[in-house]
C-alpha cells in the first residue's frame, strides 16, 4: 500500500546504489544509556536523566520517503513535545540527509548500523507517519533489549497507523515484545499521553483487551458445529494448495507463515517466482490479451484513459494487466492451486503494470474466461480464485477458508483484504475506511458497471496499470485476520457492516487517503479506533458479505486455529 503522490519513483540501478552504502557518520553518535533498574522481573523504570532515542522509519523508496519527509519532520516535533511535558529527554538517531531530502531508514542495513551506535539496554521509539518496510527496524530489533514503542500518527493522508499495524505484526511473528500506540493530536490526546506516561515509567504499555473474546467460550450452534467439522475434515483430507510469490514483500514479515503450521492445518504452501509469471506472460498473445480488455468494457467497467504513460493509463498498460491475469489462471492450474497471492512490489514494480486489477478480476465470480493450454480447460470455470493481495498469508487463510464455507452455503465467495487505513465517527458510530490497491472484487460494488479503473498513483508504480476501484455496496460482512504469534498460529474474527454513507462523506473519506483506490466504510461494533489498535495483528483485515462467524469459528477449532472473536459479535456469542 502507500499513499498518492506525485513524483514518479526511478530507481538508481548503479552499482554504488545497489550496494548498501554505510551512513554519514554525521548522522549517528555512540549514545549511552545508564542500565535500567529492575524493581521486579519484567518491571523497567526510565530515570528523568536517561534519553529516549527517536528512529524514523520509512519507505524503500527515496521518492516516497522525500514526499513524506515534511508530515514525518512536523510528527517528530509533536512526540519530542509529549516527551518533554513528561520530563524526558530525546534524542533523534535518524538525522536528515541533504542529498536524499529525507531523514528516513530506507533498509534494513541502515537500520542495523543505527541500532549497532545505540546501547543495547536503551529506550527506542520507532516514529511511523507514513508507510515504512518493518524489515528496516525489526531485524535489526530482534537483538535490541531495552524498551520498544511503535509509535504511530492516526492519519489517513499519512498513515502512520497502517505502518505501525504492520510493524506490530512483524514483531509478534519475530518472537519480540514491544508497545504500540497512536494518537492524531498528540499533547491534546488524554489516553495518549496517559500510555506514553506508563511507557516512561514501566518500559511497557498495556491495553484493554476486554473486546476480545476466547472462541473456545463461544458458544456455536449444533449445525454450525458440524459445519466446521466437515470441513476441516476436508481440508485435511484433500489439502489446500496455496500459491505464494516470492514472500515477504514490502517489509510486512507478518505476511510470512511457517509453513509448517500451514501444512498441519491441510493448507501447504506451493512457493512460486515472479520470474516465472514473467516467463509465463510472454507466452499470452496480445489477442488473447486484448480479448480480456473488450470483455471488460462490454460489462461497462470504465476506464480513465489518457495519453501520457508516466503519468496516466494507457492502452499498452492494461494490455499487460491482462496478460498477468492470463498467467496468473495458468499458474494456478498448473501447480494445482487454490489460492494465489502475488506481491507486485519491489521485483515486479520495475518489469510491468501494476497487478491491482488482475487482483480484482481474479477474487470475483464473474470475469473473463482463460483456457490452460495444454488441457484446453477453462481454469476454475464459474468460480473465483481466491488472490490475497501483496502475498500476505494472513489474508490468504481465510481468504480460502471463507471462500469454502460461502460456496458450501451457497452464498457468493467473492472476499478480499484492505489496508486498516483511517477511521473516525459518523453519526454516532466508527466507521472505518478500509482501503488497497488491489484485490477488492467487483461484486463488492455490485458488479463491473460499477467499477473505475484508474491509473496507479506514479510515485508508486512507474509503470503504471489501472486499479480496481469502487464504493463497496452496504451489507452485513463476516471479517478475519490469520497470524502467527510467538510461535503460534492464530486467528482473530468478527462480523461488520458496510455502510452507505452520503456521496459527499464519502469523497471525503477518499480524498483524505488515496482517491483512486477501492473503499469499504465499515461499522465493526465494539472494535472502534482504540480497540483495533491494540491488538489487530496487521495493516490488513480479510472481509466477504454474510454473516458466516459461527461456521468460520467451527472450522478454525477443528483445524486447531487458535481464534478469538472481536467487538459485540464475541460477547453476543458468550451469553
Amino acid at each position: 500500500m502507500g499513499i498518492a503522490g506525485q513524483r514518479p519513483w526511478s530507481p538508481d540501478l548503479s552499482p554504488r546504489a545497489t550496494r548498501c552504502a554505510r551512513l554519514p557518520t554525521t548522522q549517528h553518535v555512540r549514545v549511552s544509556f545508564a542500565p535500567a533498574k529492575t524493581t521486579r522481573p519484567g518491571k523497567i523504570v526510565m530515570k528523568k536523566t536517561d534519553t529516549i532515542y527517536l528512529v524514523s522509519n520509512g519507505d524503500f523508496r527515496d521518492s516516497a520517503c522525500e514526499t513524506c519527509w515534511p508530515m514525518q519532520d512536523d510528527t517528530l516535533k509533536q512526540v519530542r513535545k509529549a516527551f518533554k511535558k513528561l520530563g524526558y529527554k530525546t534524542e533523534t538517531v535518524t538525522k536528515y540527509d541533504a542529498k536524499r531530502k529525507h531523514g528516513f531508514v530506507t533498509k534494513q542495513c541502515e537500520g542495523a548500523e543505527i541500532f549497532s551506535k545505540i546501547d543495547p539496554k536503551a529506550p527506542v521509539v520507532i516514529v511511523l507517519s507514513c508507510w515504512a518496510y518493518a524489515h528496516h527496524v525489526c531485524g535489526p530489533l530482534q537483538a535490541h533489549e531495552g524498551p520498544k514503542l511503535l509509535l504511530g500518527n492516526f492519519d489517513g493522508t499519512w498513515p502512520g497507523l497502517v505502518a505501525l499495524l504492520n510493524h506490530a505484526g512483524t514483531l509478534e511473528r519475530l518472537h519480540v515484545k514491544h508497545s504500540r500506540l497512536w494518537t492524531d493530536s498528540f499533547l491534546k490526546d488524554d489516553y495518549f499521553m496517559e500510555k506514553l506516561g506508563d511507557w516512561c515509567a514501566k518500559g511497557d504499555i498495556k491495553h484493554s483487551t476486554k473486546h476480545l473474546t476466547d472462541a473456545e467460550k463461544a458458544k456455536i450452534s449444533p449445525a454450525a458445529t458440524k459445519f466446521g467439522k466437515e470441513l476441516a475434515e476436508d481440508i485435511k483430507t484433500n489439502r489446500r494448495i496455496m500459491g505464494q510469490l516470492d514472500p515477504g514483500c514490502m517489509g510486512m514479515l507478518n505476511a510470512v507463515m511457517d509453513p509448517a503450521h500451514l501444512g498441519k492445518i491441510g493448507m501447504p504452501i506451493e512457493y512460486l517466482n515472479q520470474s516465472d509469471l514473467m516467463a509465463e506472460m510472454e507466452l499470452v498473445s496480445d489477442e488473447e490479451a486484448q480479448k480480456h480488455l473488450n470483455w471488460l468494457v462490454k460489462k461497462g467497467t470504465w476506464f480513465d484513459w489518457g495519453t501520457d504513460q508516466y503519468t496516466d493509463l494507457v492502452h499498452g498498460q492494461v494490455l499487460e494487466q491482462m496478460k498477468i491475469y492470463s498467467a496468473a489462471c495458468r499458474l494456478v492450474e498448473r501447480f494445482g492451486l487454490c489460492a494465489i497471492g502475488i506481491p507486485y512490489q519491489l521485483g515486479l514494480v520495475r518489469c510491468t503494470a501494476a497487478t491491482d486489477l488482475v487482483e480484482g478480476m481474479l477474487n470475483n465470480i464473474d470475469r473473463p474466461a482463460v483456457k490452460d493450454p495444454t488441457t484446453k480447460q477453462v481454469v476454475k470455470k464459474g468460480k473465483a480464485i481466491p488472490h490475497f493481495n501483496e502475498g500476505d498469508m494472513g489474508s490468504g487463510v481465510p481468504q480460502l477458508l471463507m471462500h469454502d464455507i460461502y460456496e458450501r452455503k451457497g452464498m457468493p465467495t467473492e472476499t478480499t483484504l484492505h489496508d486498516v487505513r483511517w477511521g473516525r465517527e459518523w453519526e454516532d458510530k466508527y466507521v472505518w475506511v478500509f482501503l488497497i490497491s488491489g484485490g477488492a472484487p467487483p461484486a463488492h460494488y455490485g458488479g463491473w458497471k460499477n467499477t473505475n479503473v484508474y491509473r496507479q498513483p506514479a510515485m508508486y508504480f512507474p509503470k503504471g496499470g489501472g486499479t480496481c476501484s469502487g464504493v463497496s455496496k452496504p451489507g452485513v460482512i463476516t471479517w478475519a485476520r490469520c497470524y502467527e504469534q510467538f510461535g503460534e498460529l492464530g486467528m482473530d474474527v468478527g462480523t461488520g457492516e458496510v455502510l452507505d454513507l452520503p456521496e459527499a462523506e464519502v469523497q471525503d473519506r477518499l480524498d483524505r487517503t488515496t482517491p483512486v483506490w477501492p473503499i469499504a466504510n465499515v461499522h465493526i461494533p465494539g472494535y472502534d479506533r482504540n480497540e483495533m489498535m491494540a491488538t489487530h495483528m496487521s495493516n490488513h483485515i480479510t472481509m466477504g458479505y454474510g454473516d458466516i462467524l459461527e461456521e468460520l469459528i467451527a472450522t478454525c477449532r477443528h483445524l486447531g486455529i487458535k481464534t478469538r472473536v472481536a467487538g459485540d459479535a464475541g460477547k453476543a456469542l458468550k451469553k
